[in-house]
């Protein structure tokens, strides 16, 4: 009777602990739920902050056609992120749950005034991911973007997600997560690279006036949570050089007669050497690649071993300059988005202190020496030009 007692009394504190009724309360059912791609946050013109949640949404075309699939978006606008995103309830049929977010957004003027308080929000929310990907929406708000780019075939998150496959390509940008942008955001003797992408007039036939298609323009660089400035296509491969980050890419070359010849970059990697010379920061810059002949715009053969030499000279000459072009501008600016001050600070650790103090004034004065070694190791099924004759190719 004892036991029944206890076991009675235990139930019936269990049932009254209010961790229960939150429990409950916060569960919901798959069909009442709107499972967040796309996250983009934007800022009125009254200084207020716009959430834009989105997700893909299958509908049936008419008569039972095949199937469509496009975006739907619940947009909510508040005093503060925490207001906007509270406010959501008050928009949505569901409640929204941002654990398969993929993408988050954010427009250019939004980035100009601070991504902080956003990157706060998102950090400390318990469903977002943090591989989840950062972009700056270069010359438009996130929200205006994702209206724009949904096309009657293709959800915008889906476009995104295959830009993002063929990022490695063109080299142009690397993808950031937000784990990765948090982290850089947290050293403040460093600038924050984020990729940027760019609504343009579509290309597709068939789509409603106004749709657009995304292109990656480079990177948006930060100065403390700030956007600081864009880097432009040239400048960001530059970047991504610097900062080992290279897959592939195209080389556009002239040979001795004025060809154009397109290099393909088959892998790249490069390390940067700090040193102190003198009392004075020196770095050397070592850049290795290889690359495959892709295409040959002319019909004289290059297959002969001083056009290869040539080409090789070439191609070396213009990687050179990207790197050091890029280097030129982030010293101009006085912008480490490099990093060099963690490899000189790893390779000097008595010296961390003083370069943390002063890292503004050594930043710029830094001797950065480029050197760049590349070969040649093929051809896409390439032996000679169509349109070369006996007489172009030297026979």
């Amino acid at each position: 009777m004892r036991r029944f007692a206890i076991l009675t009394a235990l139930l019936a504190l269990i049932t009254a602990l209010p961790g229960c009724v939150q429990i409950a309360m916060g569960r919901a059912e798959i069909d009442k739920l709107f499972i967040v791609r796309l996250f983009s946050f934007d800022e009125t013109k009254e200084g207020k902050v716009r959430i834009t949640i989105t997700t893909k949404n299958l509908s049936t075309g008419e008569g039972g056609g095949e199937a469509v699939q496009k975006g739907e978006s619940v947009v909510s606008e508040g005093e503060t992120v925490f207001d906007a995103a509270r406010n959501l309830s008050t928009y949505a049929d569901r409640k929204f749950n941002a654990g398969h977010t993929e993408f988050i957004l954010f427009g250019e003027s939004l980035a100009r005034k601070g991504v902080l308080p956003y990157l706060d929000f998102i950090s400390r929310h318990p469903e977002f991911r943090y591989n989840a990907k950062l972009y700056v929406v270069k010359g438009d708000t996130a929200n205006s973007l994702v209206e724009k780019a949904s096309t009657s075939k293709y959800f915008v998150g889906d476009r995104l997600a295959r830009i993002e496959e063929h990022i490695a390509r063109t080299s142009i940008v690397s993808a950031v997560t937000l784990n990765e942008a948090l982290l850089i955001f947290d050293e403040r003797y460093l600038d924050t690279f984020i990729p940027c992408i760019e609504p343009v007039p579509t290309m597709a036939s068939g789509e409603k006036p106004g749709t657009c298609d995304m292109i990656l323009s480079g990177y948006a660089i930060f100065r403390e949570d700030k956007l600081f400035y864009f880097a432009s296509r040239e400048e960001s491969r530059g970047i991504n050089w610097m900062l080992n980050r290279i897959g592939s890419g195209t080389i556009v070359l002239k040979d001795q007669t004025g060809q154009e010849i397109s290099m393909v970059i088959v892998r790249g990697i490069s390390k940067i050497k700090p040193r102190i010379e003198g009392g004075e920061l020196h770095c050397t810059v070592e850049v290795s690649f290889v690359t495959n002949i892709a295409e040959i715009m002319g019909g004289r053969s290059i297959f002969d071993r001083a056009s290869l030499d040539y080409l090789t000279e070439q191609q070396e000459k213009s990687i050179k300059r990207e790197v050091e072009n890029a280097i030129r501008i982030a010293q101009e600016k006085n912008s480490d988005h490099f990093c060099i001050i963690s490899k000189f600070g790893i390779k000097y650790p008595l010296l961390r202190d003083y370069f943390q103090e002063n890292w503004q004034e050594l930043f710029p004065d830094i001797k950065f020496e480029v050197s760049v070694d590349s070969r040649i190791d093929g051809t896409y099924m390439i032996n000679e030009p169509v349109t070369a004759s006996k007489e172009a190719v030297g026979e």
